[in-house]
């Protein structure tokens, strides 16, 4: 299940994060990362969005959910800091922004055609 917004207490240390809710909350406030009021709960409780949080973080959560989907294990392996993997890490990032209908159609289509046709599709290859 794909997850949009995390709450500071499932950020502490995650991907060099402070361990401490102040200090999730200052680096939030320093790098103006997008929050949101938790719904529900009384206080200041904040939910921050996956796409504001530094790239470590981001990399280290899709980890996380990869290791928790049973449809994708193969995969766990391939995300880390390393930059060769920051493609993958980027395209698993767009992947999630897709609506479902929009990935529904990418699948489709690489199915369908091939990896080869969706890259002709994309511009990137001209048509022989």
């Amino acid at each position: 299940m794909k997850k949009d917004w995390y709450r500071t207490s499932e950020l502490k240390g995650v991907g060099g994060l402070p361990t401490t809710r102040q200090g999730i909350t200052a680096r939030a406030r320093r790098e103006k990362w997008v929050s949101k009021p938790v719904s529900g709960v009384q206080g200041k409780g904040l939910e921050f969005a996956l796409e504001s949080l530094p790239p470590d973080v981001q990399r280290e959560l899709v980890r996380r959910a990869m290791q928790e989907s049973p449809a994708l294990p193969y995969l766990v392996n391939l995300v880390s800091s390393e930059p060769e993997n920051d493609r993958l890490a980027a395209w698993m990032t767009i992947y999630q922004q897709l609506k479902p209908q929009e990935r529904d159609d990418v699948i489709s289509l690489v199915l369908r055609d091939g990896i080869a046709a969706f890259i002709v599709r994309l511009g990137i290859v001209p048509r022989a």
